[in-house]
């Protein structure tokens, strides 16, 4: 499957769970935190690779330690991403 057009895909990678999970007194529930975001972390890139091989037409962009809703714990990562890939197809026009 291709895209024939410029796709843009933006993935939290590796996600932050917060601190409430990160920073737990709980040595246990830290260790499965981690091995979760572990798996998670692995599960996420190998999506992201797929895009990449499949679609010819993507730009793919992690952003470290954001949560699942990217755009609002790294609104100016995002801004800027979006920003440079659309400069990019305005530099395409002929």
């Amino acid at each position: 499957m291709d895209i024939p057009v410029p796709a843009l895909f933006i993935f939290a990678n590796p996600h932050s769970l917060g601190p409430w999970l990160e920073d737990n007194k709980d040595a246990s529930v830290r260790e499965a935190v981690r091995a979760y975001s572990d798996k998670f972390e692995a599960y996420t890139q190998k999506q992201a690779e797929a895009i990449r091989e499949a679609v010819h037409t993507a730009h793919v962009i992690a952003i470290r330690n954001a949560n699942h809703f990217v755009f609002v714990s790294n609104e100016g990562d995002v801004l800027r991403e979006m920003q440079a890939f659309l400069a990019t197809l305005r530099s395409q026009r002929p």
